[in-house]
């Protein structure tokens, strides 16, 4: 008779699983993703490394985990963000402000996630999230676009994001959301040919949404 896999053994996995990406994540942070080793992961989750390896092939898969539960949470705050805003220029400024306030939130975490993103087997799983929410964005307001390729724009998008917060995060000094979200938002509107007054308009909206 096969195995069968209870309800509450499910949930003991998942617990399992939860609290090794979660000491890998605290690991990963203060000490780098090099300095950090399997077994110390298995040690300080309370498990065995037998049983690490059980739930992760290696520590890159363990890293890819990491990295998709930090973007779960930044993409579930852009979610809560936009949600206020009625879809248009605001819900597109609402968005990069929210992403940006998220990824800062995070700085420790976010400088191991955008510092390995070098790695070509990680970067599908850092970008991919941003990439699809753009896309999804303007297949619901077309209209943002004046007739760019909706793929193009959002790649372009996200590189965009990608690059100024990978500077951000690794840079000694504490950087301004607002100054960094208000630069984000006019270079990326204007890349999409919106007019200033639009783009200004956007920005005055959803500070006046946080107040």
């Amino acid at each position: 008779m096969p195995y069968r896999v209870t309800e509450r053994g499910e949930k003991r996995r998942e617990e399992r699983r939860t609290g090794m990406v979660a000491t890998a994540r605290r690991l990963f942070a203060a000490q780098g993703y090099e300095a950090t080793s399997m077994q110390q992961v298995a040690t300080e989750a309370g498990t065995s490394i037998g049983n690490c390896y059980f739930y992760f092939r290696n520590k890159e898969d363990l890293l890819r985990a990491v990295i998709e539960e930090v973007n779960g949470e930044i993409g579930r705050e852009i979610d809560a963000a936009i949600a206020r805003v009625p879809i248009g220029p605001a819900r597109l400024a609402a968005a990069i402000e929210a992403g940006v306030r998220a990824l800062l939130s995070r700085s420790s975490v976010m400088r191991l996630v955008l510092a390995e993103a070098a790695n070509p087997a990680l970067r599908d799983t850092v970008s991919s999230i941003y990439i699809d929410r753009v896309q999804r964005f303007f297949t619901a307001a077309p209209e943002l676009l004046h007739g760019l390729d909706r793929d193009l724009a959002a790649q372009a998008w996200e590189g965009a994001l990608f690059n100024v917060m990978r500077t951000a995060v690794t840079s000694t000094e504490n950087a301004n959301v607002e100054a960094l979200s208000a630069f984000l938002i006019r270079w990326n509107m204007r890349a999409l040919g919106l007019s200033e007054e639009t783009i200004e308009q956007a920005i005055f909206e959803i500070k006046g949404d946080r107040s």
